[in-house]
């Protein structure tokens, strides 16, 4: 289906629910926004250098022959490239800033296409525009004027049917610390570090797997996920596998997520071979 590029550009969100098929010729349209605004940027900031070159040329010729014309001339060249260079920070910025967002669902949907029919219905969040939500402000004693901001954001979400029967729900949430101080100088500083919270739930049909807690137990083994990744809960009940991590780095949320999920379908199989399922 076609995106409304304009809208999307506006407000930064895409949701959708649609069959995987079609969401994933969405991500595709997605893409091309972000390398189209990113080549804008780049033709942006060209001209700009061009007009701020033309300016200082002109300027040079209107010393050399004393022309007040030249001199205008180069006042507005200079001018609009300067302008061009500021503008060029703001054309497409959310698009540029957060692209990685939109590789990350590229990366989390391949899989999907394996273990997943075409035509089943998918919903998708993705947010292309920061709208952190303030948690709580704390001072930072062990600094001089220092304040913390905590914030947090559901940035990602995908959610729909495997093959199998089983329901998938992953959530990837954007945890910020944003830290402002004075240093012995004088100036004002601000770090910010964001972590990641992924959180996937596999919702399993009872007919194939039975009661997969007597497999979890029987398994009796750990997460293994990637050095930048730990585990803060793992619940199993006869109805779903839910597990939450942390993720250092966003890079490592797809390799996480695949490690998460194998680890599940390792408990899933046990139970199916405990209960005799035939699927």
């Amino acid at each position: 289906m076609a995106i409304d590029a304009a809208k999307l550009q506006k407000e930064g969100v895409y949701d959708a629910r649609a069959p995987l098929r079609s969401l994933i010729e969405d991500l595709d349209q997605i893409g091309n926004m972000v390398q189209a605004a990113e080549a804008k940027r780049h033709r942006v900031r060209l001209y700009s250098g061009v007009a701020m070159i033309v300016g200082l040329v002109s300027a040079v010729v209107a010393g050399i022959v004393n022309s007040n014309a030249f001199g205008f001339c180069a006042f507005l060249a200079f001018t609009a490239g300067v302008g061009l260079f500021i503008y060029s920070f703001i054309t497409g910025r959310d698009l540029h800033k957060h692209h990685d967002r939109y590789d990350l669902l590229k990366e989390l949907s391949k899989t999907l296409q394996h273990d997943a029919d075409p035509q089943a219905k998918f919903s998708v969040h993705l947010a292309l525009k920061a709208q952190p939500k303030l948690l709580r402000e704390e001072p930072f004693p062990q600094r001089k004027n220092g304040k913390q901001h905590f914030y947090e954001e559901d940035f990602l979400s995908i959610e729909g049917e495997l093959l199998d029967g089983t329901f998938l729900e992953e959530r990837v949430t954007e945890l910020t610390r944003k830290r402002s101080y004075t240093n012995p100088r004088g100036k004002s500083k601000t770090k910010t570090r964001s972590r990641y919270q992924l959180a996937v739930r596999l919702g399993y049909p009872s007919d194939v797997y039975g009661d997969a807690r007597s497999a979890q137990k029987a398994l009796n083994e750990e997460i293994r996920v990637p050095d930048s990744a730990t585990i803060k809960d793992l619940g199993v009940s006869e109805k779903s596998i839910g597990v939450k991590a942390m993720v250092q780095a966003e890079k490592e949320i797809p390799q996480t997520s695949a490690m998460v999920c194998l680890f599940a379908y390792r408990i899933l199989n046990l139970a199916r071979r405990a209960a005799g399922g035939a699927k």
